[in-house]
């Protein structure tokens, strides 16, 4: 079972990873590193990881949404169309897929924006991603529940000293955030979305 400093500890660093923007596939990374530095065995524990990690993703999300509607005063005329638009078409289905989103290692923020300029009930809001969050970081708490040990021995027989299994899950999470941002900076969603529709209305 975990302590008290170590729930308090897990909660902050959760919260303070997922305040950086594009740092949400890193609560894989939190989720199954805490299960195995605190060397857990009960699935309570890891229930109890999955819910702290997700609370605190969650809580800097609603940061992230109190924000946006400041910040995206500065967006260009393009790109407030943009996510308006986005946020007209996933309104009816706006629960369902903050949900399953925040279940994937897929960057929550264009969906947070679009939620956000839309004014989605904040409550709504905070339910879908957190209940998605959870899914995903309970899941990855009781794999590296399983493999952790495993994996904990085959890090210090391949590797130096120095690359413990923190410093490990950090250079992961920080390369694989640098890959969602670039892509993110690169892909226009809203003409993906359009081409794959044009794709689907042409007849076989």
């Amino acid at each position: 079972m975990l302590t008290i400093l170590e729930a308090v500890l897990l909660l902050i660093t959760s919260f303070g990873i997922n305040i950086i923007p594009f740092f949400g596939p890193s609560n894989i990374f939190i989720a199954s590193l805490a299960a195995i530095s605190i060397d857990i065995t009960s699935l309570s524990s890891v229930l109890i990881i999955g819910i702290l990690v997700s609370l605190g993703a969650t809580m800097a999300r609603i940061i992230h949404y109190k924000v946006t509607p400041v910040i995206s005063r500065r967006f260009n005329e393009k790109r407030r169309a943009t996510f308006e638009a986005n946020a007209s078409k996933i309104n009816k289905y706006a629960f369902l897929w903050l949900c399953l989103t925040a279940a994937t290692p897929l960057p929550e923020e264009p969906i947070v924006i679009s939620l956000a300029s839309m004014k989605y009930n904040i409550v709504k809001f905070a339910t879908a991603f957190f209940l998605g969050k959870l899914a995903i970081t309970t899941m990855s708490a009781f794999a590296g529940n399983t493999i952790g040990n495993t994996l904990t021995n085959w890090i210090s027989e391949t590797f130096p000293a120095w690359f413990t299994p923190e410093i490990m899950v950090t250079i992961m999470s920080t390369f694989l955030a640098i890959i969602v941002t670039a892509i993110l900076l690169k892909v226009d969603l809203s003409k993906l979305t359009r081409h794959f529709k044009r794709q689907k209305a042409v007849p076989c």
